[in-house]
């Protein structure tokens, strides 16, 4: 008897399933799948308390420090930027800059479960930080200090895009020692039938592509999360 588990799918194996009257295919089990891995997580993340996720990831956290502190260092004050751009039907980007506003504000979400629930990789926000995260970023766990930037860099407000003139959110993000590491630009516009938005993280310059598409799909699932988050909100009676 073989004991391979590996459950990679094949390009020479299909499978239907026939269960409660009916048959299911395979992307209806690639679906149930996802949301059970998303319930597990969510359960996760609500029964470890944020100091045991800490300590239990606190080695990954600090070579998630050396790799960026090493980016920084060797970019010499040049930067590169991630984006993503959404197209948004039933919600105006004043609406979704109004729902920014009021869950961080000060750069700390006022909705943990909002937060933490944005993406997989949102794995906690430090207890000591006012606004913050561990999270993947190149491949590497990367615990991040989160402020509002009041005012940007030259050289990172170039990256604003006049366009778009409803902020969501400027912030500096910075390591656990403080040091600078990345900067967001988040912006909109209102459209006829909702809102354009783009998602910017500006990073330094020795940030390897594959950092920089990793990240433009985290800020598609993250945003993506928080635009629905942001329509649910609008729906509820005041």
């Amino acid at each position: 008897m073989s004991s391979r588990t590996d459950t990679r799918p094949s390009d020479s194996v299909t499978v239907e399933v026939h269960t409660m009257g009916r048959t299911f295919d395979e992307p209806t089990l690639d679906r149930w799948e996802l949301e059970a891995a998303r319930r597990a997580l969510k359960n996760l993340k609500s029964t470890l308390g944020a100091h045991t996720m800490m300590d239990s990831l606190a080695g990954q956290i600090a070579a998630g420090d050396r790799f960026h502190k090493e980016l920084i260092e060797r970019s010499n004050g040049t930067h590169r930027g991630s984006h993503a751009e959404f197209t948004v039907r039933g919600l105006s980007g004043s609406d979704l800059a109004a729902w920014f506003r009021s869950q961080a504000a000060t750069g700390r979400f006022r909705d943990k479960e909002l937060l933490l629930n944005a993406h997989p990789e949102h794995y906690v926000e430090p207890p000591e930080y006012t606004g913050g995260m561990v999270e993947t970023i190149g491949g590497h766990l990367t615990r991040f200090k989160v402020s509002v930037a009041r005012e940007l860099p030259p050289a990172i407000a170039a990256y604003r895009d006049a366009t778009y003139p409803v902020t969501l959110m400027n912030a500096l993000l910075s390591l656990d020692d403080g040091t600078p590491f990345a900067y967001c630009l988040h912006q909109a516009r209102d459209t006829a039938t909702g809102a354009d938005v783009v998602v910017r993280v500006v990073y330094p310059s020795t940030a390897p592509d594959s950092m920089i598409e990793g990240h433009c799909r985290h800020l598609a699932i993250e945003f993506r999360s928080w635009i629905r988050n942001a329509a649910a909100a609008s729906r509820q009676p005041s």
